[in-house]
């Protein structure tokens, strides 16, 4: 007899179908929520703006919990144009560091038809400008994403980053 047909043979059909039912690991899809929320922070890491703002979905938004430095008030409006936040932090961003990275964990990701949420742990790695000493920030963050029938897009992040030392005047 075969040792292929024998293998094959003494996998019951149940445990067949109850592998064919479990879901393929979404990490690894080309356009995955997941994959989208890896190569956006890819993107930032890279410093590509256009890049990481080819991301977002149309009217998508930021959530500002606190503000993002010390010294300045807290957020009137709890959201904001996320394209508008990035155009606007990506340059500053880029100019006052070395080197930013962010490394993404997803922790959850759930899928309802053209909806999904990603949930992130986000570990950055930063070296300021003139400088060689590395700090290194963990914090979550939370996509709400869309796929409107061009692949997944970001239409919006919430993140619970703390507020940070550096005093803007």
């Amino acid at each position: 007899m075969d040792t292929k047909q024998t293998v094959r043979s003494r996998l019951p059909l149940g445990a067949v179908l109850i592998l064919a039912m479990l879901p393929a690991p979404a990490v690894l899809a080309g356009n995955s929520p997941e994959a989208v929320v890896m190569t956006f922070n890819e993107a930032i890491g890279a410093r590509d703006l256009q890049g990481l703002l080819g991301h977002f979905a149309e009217g998508s938004v930021q959530f500002a919990i606190r503000p993002a430095h010390a010294g300045m008030a807290p957020p009137k409006k709890v959201s904001s144009d996320l394209v508008t936040h990035w155009q606007t932090i990506g340059p500053v961003l880029f100019s006052v560091t070395e080197s930013y990275t962010r490394t993404p964990e997803i922790l959850a990701s759930h899928v309802e038809s053209e909806i999904a949420t990603v949930w992130a742990r986000i570990t950055t790695r930063t070296v300021d400008r003139n400088s060689t000493a590395e700090r290194s920030d963990s914090f979550s963050e939370v996509y709400l994403m869309v796929d409107r029938g061009d692949g997944w897009k970001i239409a919006g992040i919430a993140e619970n980053r703390g507020t940070d030392s550096l005093v803007i005047d």
